[in-house]
């Protein structure tokens, strides 16, 4: 079944394609080149990862495409005090915050990738220490007003990432 590909002529008379691309141009050397923050995505082989009858797959049975690094805008929420005990309050932990990041979706395309729910992040926050989130979000539907280029289509992806407990990924 083949696609119907409509052009979009909105607000052609004052942005056209040419303008898109050259914002993105634009975007995209702020991004990649001046910011330079990184992310390592491991990406879930699907086809040759086998889930049980259920649809589930242990921790250690899940495979992985090779890492890829990704340049991205990111944003570290705040880490949240967490109580096992909330009677005395006494055993406490601090769990990271979620990271959300942004980048272009023409990264992805060179890069021929794709990040999907359940997909690892590796952000390094330190020069000896890389920290793990799983992807909540994809941000696939980026065609809301602010993800796109003056309402013109769609541009860039922000994702959502949850943290993870420590053991249940680490880098392969």
């Amino acid at each position: 079944m083949s696609k119907k590909i409509v052009p979009i002529n909105r607000i052609s008379k004052f942005f056209s394609e040419e303008d898109f691309k050259f914002q993105i141009q634009l975007g995209r050397e702020s991004v990649e080149d001046f910011g330079n923050f990184s992310i390592v995505l491991y990406k879930i082989d699907r086809k040759k990862t086998n889930p049980d009858l259920y649809g589930e797959v242990g921790k250690k049975e899940i495979i992985f495409k090779p890492p890829i690094e990704l340049k991205v805008v990111p944003e570290l929420t705040e880490a949240q005090n967490k109580v096992y005990n909330k009677d005395s309050g006494s055993l406490r932990f601090l769990e990271d915050g979620q990271f959300k990041f942004s980048l272009f979706q023409e990264q992805l395309d060179e890069l021929d990738t794709d990040i999907d729910y359940g997909d690892y992040i590796g952000y390094q926050v330190s020069e000896t220490k890389m920290i793990y989130f799983s992807v909540v979000n994809d941000g696939k539907k980026n065609y809301n007003n602010e993800q796109t280029i003056m309402g013109y289509k769609g541009a860039y992806r922000t994702i959502t990432s949850a943290p993870i407990d420590e053991d249940e990924f680490s880098a392969r």
